[in-house]
């Protein structure tokens, strides 16, 4: 058994082996000019946070169904306007279950944004770790979810939505960035497509 930031966890019973793997990709949130250490730590645990209650809502029965629904109704081909009508529901959803785990209101709209962009991909937002930048990791699932983010990660999209929460919690505009070390990808890479068969 190996944990880290990709986890192989393997539990072995009567029935046999249930082994899990999870693909963690570490990003790196650096700004310029540097923020302060303590503004760091918060947003860090503020997105650590968000990520652990978007997971408990996607795990709860009833908000499961309800969540679930709408990711399967999302990727079938529907018209713009009801991929627009999906998407606002998951917003409300999202957004309510972040106000009610005392998330700070003035941060609501910047952070449901960033969540539901990633959740519409699978994406879970693992945690978030200060340092010389803000790491953020990434779990995917399966090699196609880690695709999805680094089609988001190359797309500018997600450090958009990134750099619109930070602007929000900080309260100024640093230039923000997005690094993904190409050794790191490529570790989840190969443990995705390993675990996949490739």
């Amino acid at each position: 058994m190996r944990m880290g930031r990709n986890t192989f966890y393997c539990q072995f019973g009567i029935t046999g082996v249930l082994c899990i793997l999870t693909g963690a990709l570490p990003v790196k949130l650096k700004f310029t000019p540097p923020v302060d250490r303590q503004k760091e730590k918060e947003f860090s645990e503020l997105l650590t946070e968000a990520g652990r209650i978007v997971s408990r809502m996607k795990k709860k029965k009833k908000k499961r169904s309800l969540l679930s629904s709408l990711f399967k109704r999302f990727r079938k081909k529907l018209s713009s306007q009801e991929k627009e009508e999906v998407r606002k529901r998951m917003e409300h959803e999202i957004s309510a279950a972040l106000v009610s785990g005392g998330i700070p209101l003035g941060m609501i709209d910047a952070i449901t944004a960033v969540f539901v962009d990633i959740s519409m991909d699978d994406v879970e937002l693992a945690n978030a770790e200060p340092g010389e930048s803000i790491v953020l990791h990434f779990r995917c699932r399966s090699f196609e979810i880690l695709l999805r983010l680094r089609k988001m990660i190359l797309s500018g999209l997600l450090l958009r939505l990134l750099s619109e929460a930070v602007k929000q919690f900080i309260g100024s505009r640093p230039r923000v960035e997005l690094i993904v070390e190409a050794e790191d990808y490529d570790m989840t890479l190969s443990c995705l497509s390993n675990a996949a068969g490739r």
